[in-house]
């Protein structure tokens, strides 16, 4: 018994042992990657000069950089809540335009010289039935929070 006992002893002590010392690792790779991000810079986007509402900026879908380029000019240019509306109806055809199912390079390429209010006209947002009231929320008021 007192052999049995010694064996189980030896094998939790073996699997502790095995368990800090891969938290250990994982913990040197985050503080490496945290440390690489740390050191170098964001890319930072050049906003040609626009005169107007940015909303009315046909946006650039022949690439990613293209269209991230043409969001941040049309940023720049717009209202906050224009542009949060922008973003929410992106984020709703990418989910649910059938063409591009969730892929954002078919998307971009459908959406290619589109302004963001051609974009936002784009979206069914939900409509009350024949008879009722507006609902007391609309779909173009949703703030969706970015990290």
């Amino acid at each position: 018994m007192n052999i049995l006992l010694r064996s189980r002893i030896m094998q939790v002590t073996l699997l502790l042992t095995t368990v800090l010392i891969l938290g250990a690792c994982a913990t040197t790779s985050s503080e490496q990657v945290s440390a690489q991000a740390e050191a170098e810079p964001a890319p930072v986007v050049k906003i040609e000069p626009w005169e107007g509402d940015g909303m009315q900026i046909p946006l650039d879908g022949s690439s990613m950089e293209a269209w991230d380029k043409s969001l941040a000019r049309a940023k720049a240019y717009s209202s906050e809540d224009n542009y949060i509306t922008l973003e929410n109806a992106i984020k709703y055809l990418l989910m649910y335009d059938l063409k591009s199912y969730r892929d954002m390079n078919k998307l971009i390429a459908r959406l290619d010289g589109l302004t963001g209010y051609e974009i936002i006209a784009k979206v069914g947002w939900r409509k009350p039935a024949p008879g009722k009231g507006m609902p007391e929320k609309d779909a173009a008021d949703a703030k969706i929070p970015t990290s």
